[in-house]
């Protein structure tokens, strides 16, 4: 398909135009279909945003059916880990589908280990005490295998938005996906904004038909968008909380996107030695319909609710709340553990605490990645010099929850 100027004509491509249509064929009266989508809104309330599994998000986003949602932040802040954990929770428990155009992660096998690696909270790379036993790498695998379908034009095949959308549509007819990533819009092929007479009226353009096609497919088409780089920015000095204004052409975001979201590292300018540097917070600029979506709002250390503490964890390539990952839970590991150790950890849920021995249980603790019982146990020089048959467990905040 190929782009027209918005008043008609033909921009590029060398096809003839579409034949006129009778323009009374956009008017839309209130006949009987409409009335009967009415009124069964009426009857059974209008579709609203559905959770994130995040309670303390769902105030400001949640996933709502024909929405466009765009999210900035700076190079590095963790939107692409963010929304691959927004995407892993839809999968974890309502089975939703996820097509991924994220080039700069390529090749496929890393965007999926990456999925793994958050979904199982251990890194599947041998070379690491931690890492995944392969009978759960391959569990975890037949879970991303089903919900997700990396998106990667070959060579000769076109890269614009609108291609992008032809490559989205073939995975919602081929695999039933509900939720496209398109990451990051630097990636994409923007060579047709000159004969659309620049950046803004290219965008006004672009993100209308990306709109429309959201609102037709009732499609959730999530988009990253880097800020724009602002004078006098340093390495090491403090950077502003991005908003859609600071994506270039930012005022068009601001207009056409239904939602405009940041992910934001506020003490990132620290280092990796500071424990704030792992801070997370979550800004959600634009919200449209809040009573079906959420209000805009913010997550996080220094935020509009600083008590939400949000952080990533570098090892588990989880966001945490409040020191707890969303995915530490039995929906999420019935994906990856073997029989055995799912019987084992639903024994564990189901004994009282104080029937429990010391050698059984230890309160606030669970067992890190370090192979245990159930595990393919190695040979001896494969072992790190503190491991033990049972694994070294690891002291959590005392509201952890099995």
């Amino acid at each position: 398909m190929a782009l027209t100027d918005g008043m008609g004509g033909f921009t590029a491509g060398g096809a003839p135009p579409p034949p006129k249509v009778d323009p009374a064929s956009a008017l839309l009266r209130l006949d009987e279909a409409t009335w009967g989508r009415m009124e069964h809104d009426y009857t059974h309330g209008r579709v609203k945003g559905e959770t994130t599994h995040i309670p303390e998000l769902d105030q400001h986003f949640k996933w709502m059916p024909g929405y466009c949602n765009v999210w900035t932040g700076w190079p590095g802040d963790g939107k692409t880990e963010f929304l691959y954990q927004l995407l892993l929770l839809r999968a974890t428990f309502t089975g939703r589908k996820s097509a991924i155009f994220s080039p700069e992660n390529m090749p496929a096998e890393h965007i999926y280990d990456q999925l793994i690696h958050a979904l199982t909270g251990q890194q599947p790379d041998r070379s690491l005490s931690s890492h995944l036993s392969f009978a759960r790498y391959q569990l975890a695998r037949d879970f991303v295998r089903e919900h997700f379908i990396v998106v990667y034009p070959g060579k000769g095949q076109g890269r614009t938005p609108l291609d992008l959308l032809s490559y989205f549509e073939a995975a919602v007819a081929k695999f039933g996906v509900s939720h496209c990533l398109l990451d990051p819009w630097n990636k994409v092929d923007h060579s047709a904004m000159a004969a659309l007479g620049g950046y803004e009226p290219y965008l006004v353009n672009v993100l209308g038909q990306l709109t429309d096609w959201t609102v037709d497919t009732k499609q959730s088409l999530s988009i990253t968008a880097h800020p724009r780089r602002l004078d006098g920015m340093k390495f090491g000095t403090a950077r502003p909380i991005p908003d859609g204004t600071s994506i270039a052409g930012g005022q068009t975001w601001e207009n056409m996107a239904h939602v405009i979201g940041a992910v934001y590292r506020p003490y990132r300018h620290l280092g990796s030695r500071s424990e704030l540097s792992s801070e997370v917070g979550i800004y959600l600029h634009k919200v449209k319909s809040h009573k079906l979506v959420g209000f805009p709002g913010s997550i996080g250390l220094d935020s509009d609710r600083p008590d939400v503490r949000l952080r990533y964890d570098w090892k588990s390539a989880r966001y945490l709340v409040n020191d707890r990952s969303p995915l530490d839970c039995r929906e999420a590991e019935q994906f990856y553990l073997t029989d055995a150790e799912l019987r084992a950890r639903d024994d564990m849920r189901r004994v009282p605490t104080s029937a429990l021995t010391p050698t059984d249980y230890q309160p606030n603790t669970i067992r890190t990645a370090t192979p245990n019982s159930f595990d393919d146990i190695p040979s001896a020089e494969q072992l790190p010099a503190d491991w033990s048959l049972n694994g070294r467990p690891i002291t959590l905040s005392p509201n952890t929850h099995f």
